[in-house]
C-alpha cells in the first residue's frame, strides 16, 4: 500500500528508462507535425486513453522515422494494453532506424524480462553495453534479470557496477540495498537504503525494508520509528500493524503486540494470515478464551487452512497441559485427543513439508501426554 506517497520505486526502475519527455527534434520537413502528433498522443497516454495515444504515436513516427520518444511511448502503450508482440516489434524497429540509441535495447530487455525470456533479455542489455560499456542502466538491467532468475550474487555484482557508474540513481541504490539485505549483508544494505531515504523520506517501500532490516538486527527502537512513521501516513496499512506487533513480541511487550495485531485485523479482517500471529501469542500467554475467539473467526474465513489446524492443535495441547498440571485428568485427556485430531488434519490440508512435519511432531507430543494423563488418572483412581 503506497497511498500515492512520494515515489513508486518500480516505476522509477523499469522502464529502466528515463520518464518520457518530448524529444527536441531538428527543424526539418515533417518534424513540427510529428511533434504535434507526439504531444497529442502523450496527453492521451497520460489520461490512460492508450488506443488514441497509439494512433498519434504512429502518426508521429510516420512523419519522422527517427523520433525516439514516439517509439518508446508507442511500445509502452502496447505493453499496458497487453499487446506484447507489437511492443517487441516497435522496439526492434527503433533499433533498426536509430542504431546508436540504447533505449531500444533497454526497453526490449525489460520486455523480455517480464516475459521470463531471461537469456534474450541479457543479450539486449549486452547490446546496449556494446554501444556504451559504461552505461549504468544496462548493468542495472542485467542485475534485475539475474534477480528474477534467483541468482542473487550475480544480481549483486551488476547492481554494484551500476551504482559505481550512476551513484546518484536512487533506483539502482534501492535495488542494491534490497539485494544486500536479502543476501544477509544487512548493514551494507541499510546504508544504501538510508541514502535513498534521504532523497525520498516519505517513501513507504524504503521505510518498510529498513524497518524489517533493523528488526532482524534487533534494533527495535529504530525499526519502530519507521513503522510508526508509515502508520502516521497510512493508518490503514494493515501489514505494517502486524510487523509492529511482531517487533513488540521481540521486545516482550505482549500487550502492545496484541493491540497492534488487533488493529491489523480491524483494518482488514479478511486476511487469514493476520490471525495467525495473535492466535499464536494468545496461546503462548494461555489466554484460552480469547485465543478460541480468534480461532473461530479465522476458521470461518478458511476452514481448510493447514496453519489454522496447527494452531488449533497447539490450542488443545496447551489446554491439555494446563488441565494436566491441575490434575484434571478427564479434561486433559479430552484436549489431547482433540489436539491429535487437529495435528492429523494438517497433512490433508497442505503439501508444505514444514507444516506436515509440525503436525507429526505435535501428534507425537500429544500422544505422549495423553498416555501420561491416562496413567495418572488410573493411579488416582487406585488411590
Amino acid at each position: 500500500m503506497r497511498s500515492g506517497v512520494a515515489i513508486v520505486i518500480g516505476m522509477l526502475i523499469f522502464g529502466c528508462l528515463p520518464q518520457p519527455e518530448i524529444e527536441k527534434l531538428p527543424e526539418e520537413p515533417g518534424v513540427s507535425l510529428a511533434k504535434r502528433f507526439h504531444s497529442s498522443g502523450f496527453e492521451f497516454f497520460k489520461n490512460e486513453q492508450y488506443e488514441e495515444g497509439i494512433k498519434r504515436f504512429k502518426k508521429a513516427i510516420a512523419e519522422s522515422t527517427t523520433f525516439v520518444d514516439a517509439y518508446l511511448n508507442l511500445a509502452k502503450a502496447y505493453i499496458i494494453i497487453g499487446n506484447w508482440s507489437e511492443a517487441e516489434a516497435t522496439y526492434k524497429r527503433l533499433q533498426e532506424v536509430v542504431r546508436e540509441e540504447p533505449r531500444g535495447f533497454f526497453g526490449l530487455g525489460r520486455l523480455y524480462t517480464d516475459q521470463g525470456r531471461y537469456e534474450a533479455a541479457l543479450k539486449e542489455y549486452d547490446k546496449a553495453l556494446y554501444l556504451d560499456p559504461d552505461d549504468g542502466l544496462a548493468f542495472f538491467g542485467k542485475g534485475y534479470v539475474y534477480e528474477r532468475m534467483g541468482r542473487g550474487e550475480d544480481a549483486l555484482e551488476y547492481y554494484e557496477r551500476a551504482r559505481d557508474l550512476a551513484p546518484d540513481n536512487i533506483s539502482i541504490r534501492y535495488s542494491l540495498g534490497k539485494m544486500l539485505i536479502q543476501l544477509g549483508r544487512k548493514q551494507e544494505g541499510i546504508s544504501e537504503l538510508e541514502a535513498v531515504l534521504e532523497k525520498h523520506p516519505e517513501d513507504i517501500e524504503i521505510r518498510l525494508l529498513l524497518a524489517d532490516a533493523y528488526t532482524e538486527k534487533n534494533e527495535y527502537a529504530i525499526a519502530a520509528k519507521h513503522y510508526h512513521y508509515i502508520l502516521e501516513l497510512c493508518p490503514d496499512h494493515a501489514s505494517c500493524w502486524v510487523k509492529l506487533g511482531k517487533l513488540s513480541v521481540g521486545q516482550k511487550k505482549f500487550n502492545d503486540a496484541i493491540r497492534y495485531y488487533k488493529k491489523a485485523i480491524e483494518t482488514d479482517s479478511t486476511v487469514v494470515s493476520f490471525y495467525y500471529h495473535i492466535i499464536d501469542l494468545l496461546i503462548k500467554l494461555k489466554d484460552w478464551c480469547e485465543a478460541d475467539t480468534y480461532l473461530t473467526k479465522a476458521l470461518s474465513l478458511a476452514p481448510e487452512d493447514g496453519i489454522l489446524a496447527a494452531l488449533r492443535g497447539d490450542f488443545y495441547i496447551g489446554k491439555g497441559d494446563a488441565a494436566f498440571n491441575e490434575r484434571r485428568w478427564d479434561a486433559a485427556i479430552s484436549n489431547y485427543e482433540k489436539a491429535i485430531q487437529q495435528y492429523g488434519r494438517i497433512k490433508t490440508l497442505t503439501h508444505e513439508t514444514h507444516w506436515i512435519d509440525y503436525g507429526r511432531k505435535g501428534m507425537e507430543r500429544a500422544r505422549a501426554q495423553l498416555k501420561r494423563a491416562e496413567e495418572q488418572r488410573w493411579w488416582d483412581k487406585e488411590e
